[in-house]
């Protein structure tokens, strides 16, 4: 069953702030998650929402299997990602 992408204003901003090639990449991948089935998310240890690694990047998604919905919460490179969570 197809997951519904809904993209924070903060997602959006941090995507913004990233080099067009690359946020291009970073969408069509989360996109790509969409139409999946089986979604390779990790939990974020400590936390209640999960990531998903693009590259060099991290995005951090909440889940809600109820809705079918994955909501994008902040893309972040990996140096900065785990820094004020």
């Amino acid at each position: 069953m197809p997951f519904e992408i809904i993209w924070t204003n903060r997602a959006r901003k941090d995507l913004k702030a990233i080099d067009r090639q690359t946020a291009k990449r970073i969408f069509e991948k989360v996109c790509g998650l969409a139409g999946t089935e089986r979604l390779f998310l990790e939990k974020v240890k400590g936390e209640t929402f999960y990531k998903f690694r693009v590259g060099d990047y991290r995005v951090f998604i909440d889940k809600y299997p109820l809705k079918n919905t994955l909501a994008i919460l902040m893309v972040r490179h990996r140096k900065k990602a785990y820094k004020n969570l």
